[in-house]
């Protein structure tokens, strides 16, 4: 075995879940943000958490508005995914920048890409301060499912994303 830093870790525990966090943009817009720092927390009471940078648009705008949808993108996103985590939704409409047709979900104001494999609707319940991140945790309100869809991971440390088995 050899030392290794955080990052390369990463790519020893590839495939990765791969998640689009999604927020609402101050102008009623949804944001899409890649993100894989997520994870169930709880069955009773249903919960779910995720990690943004700091400086992170994603996380500001969860936080300001404490609500959230955590979707798992399907196949079809791979290359708008990776689009997506190269730039800020601060200055950039990501849905209509890089061609994702989004949907409604019932009872939320958010968005969410058409093709979806799994949504978690959320609301903000604790922010905690984890290093270089925030540590978003999450009550989830509805969860809502698409077995007919393919889910992407990210590959490679995040260098990649693709379905868990590459055909």
């Amino acid at each position: 075995m050899k030392e290794l830093n955080i990052f390369e870790a990463t790519g020893f525990t590839s495939p990765n879940p791969l998640t689009l966090i999604c927020t609402e943009k101050a102008d009623g817009t949804t944001n899409l943000a890649p993100i894989c720092f997520v994870s169930y927390l709880s069955f009773n009471p249903p919960m779910i958490g995720f990690a943004t940078g700091k400086q992170s648009h994603t996380g500001e705008r969860t936080r300001e508005t404490g609500k959230v949808i955590i979707s798992v993108p399907g196949k079809s996103l791979d290359q708008a995914v990776m689009s997506c985590g190269s730039s800020t939704g601060s200055s950039t409409a990501k849905a209509e920048t890089y061609g994702i047709e989004l949907v409604n979900v019932p009872d939320s104001t958010i968005k969410i890409p058409a093709d979806t494999k799994l949504a978690f609707v959320a609301d903000l319940k604790q922010v905690v301060d984890v290093g270089d991140h925030f540590l978003h945790i999450c009550d989830i309100q509805k969860i809502y499912g698409d077995d007919s869809k393919e889910a992407l991971f990210a590959w490679n440390g995040f260098g990649k994303a693709a379905p868990a088995q590459e055909k």
